[in-house]
């Protein structure tokens, strides 16, 4: 295939839509002099550019990142990258290269909020890696955090991975019933748990107001939330042998009266843990901090007091001989 071959080809199969790459041909052409080895890839994808068709030309590089599900690790091809790895043609832009090790992946976080879609890979020395991408392609990228769940369970648990475990076991949540405005949680955990029997429900919560601490001092923001009251949105957490998931929005707690609609799925393999810490909300009433570090990356996750989440954490915290901050 010649270069203005590869180049029209590229053109005419553009579109918001990531696209599983399944052989050389179907390779961008920015990225062919990267080895690809086809037969032991598990998952190859091409994430392109946010910019509307009509915008796009023959000549311009479409696609911003390759994604390559090696057996041991992930790699990350990114447009006009620098750093490590990163190579550049004559005249070009080029591309960076990032790897990311399996066994160094402290947490896999894939959110949608409207058409704005990211996947953020955090790993152990507290580096963190992200790809936005246009959101109409959500199911894509679900299939790839699928891959990184599985591949990421690479040990068994840490002793933080063993409490949550246990605590998970020792406090079974009541049914799920998150309410009308959260079905689409619901069905989040549901259509993640339908081809895994084993992905349990560990907690859950519904949303609800919170209000700022110390109202002596914070008069004037007590009353800027009456006018837009902050909402700490409902979540679903869940887990099996290997993985803690978190299912919930693109932010834990949003300011405003406005609908939310946004998605958010976590995934905390049980092998990297170190410690777990809950305690109060340093700015919000009848709210609870969950830190999850796994090295240098910690992970932050806000639950209500006296849920069934803050129940199952505060167990986790003492059970791992963690201890919860009252």
């Amino acid at each position: 295939m010649t270069a203005t071959d590869a180049r029209t080809r590229e053109y005419d199969r553009f579109g918001p839509w990531i696209d599983e790459v399944r052989g050389g041909d179907d390779v961008p052409r920015l990225y062919r002099d990267h080895p690809i080895d086809f037969a032991s890839a598990q998952l190859v994808l091409k994430v392109p550019r946010n910019i509307a068709r009509r915008d796009a030309t023959p000549e311009m590089d479409l696609y911003d990142h390759l994604l390559v599900v090696e057996p041991a690790r992930l790699v990350v091809l990114s447009r006009g990258g620098d750093g490590p790895g990163a190579r550049h043609a004559a005249g070009a832009a080029g591309y960076g290269v990032r790897g990311v090790a399996f066994h160094q992946v402290a947490t896999v976080r894939h959110t949608v909020d409207l058409l704005d879609g990211r996947l953020t890979v955090r790993t152990t020395d507290g580096a963190a890696l992200t790809v936005r991408y246009n959101a109409s392609a959500r199911a894509t990228v679900d299939r790839l955090v699928d891959h990184l769940r599985v591949a990421t369970a690479v040990a068994g648990p840490t002793t933080t991975g063993w409490a949550l475990l246990a605590a998970a076991r020792a406090h079974p949540p009541a049914p799920l019933a998150l309410g009308r405005d959260d079905t689409a949680l619901a069905g989040d955990f549901r259509e993640a748990s339908r081809p895994r029997p084993d992905l349990g429900l560990w907690a859950w919560h519904g949303r609800q107001r919170v209000a700022p601490s110390r109202p002596g001092v914070l008069g004037a923001r007590r009353l800027s939330h009456a006018l837009s009251p902050m909402t700490l949105h409902g979540a679903v957490v869940a887990g099996d042998a290997d993985t803690m998931e978190v299912f919930g929005r693109h932010d834990w707690l949003v300011r405003g009266t406005r609908p939310v609609h946004s998605a958010s799925r976590l995934v905390v393999p049980l092998s990297t843990p170190e410690r777990l810490r809950l305690a109060p909300h340093p700015a919000y009433d009848g709210a609870a901090s969950v830190e999850i570090t796994a090295g240098a990356a910690t992970t932050a996750v806000t639950v209500p007091v006296g849920s069934s989440a803050y129940r199952l954490f505060a167990a986790a915290a003492a059970g791992g001989r963690l201890g919860a901050a009252r």
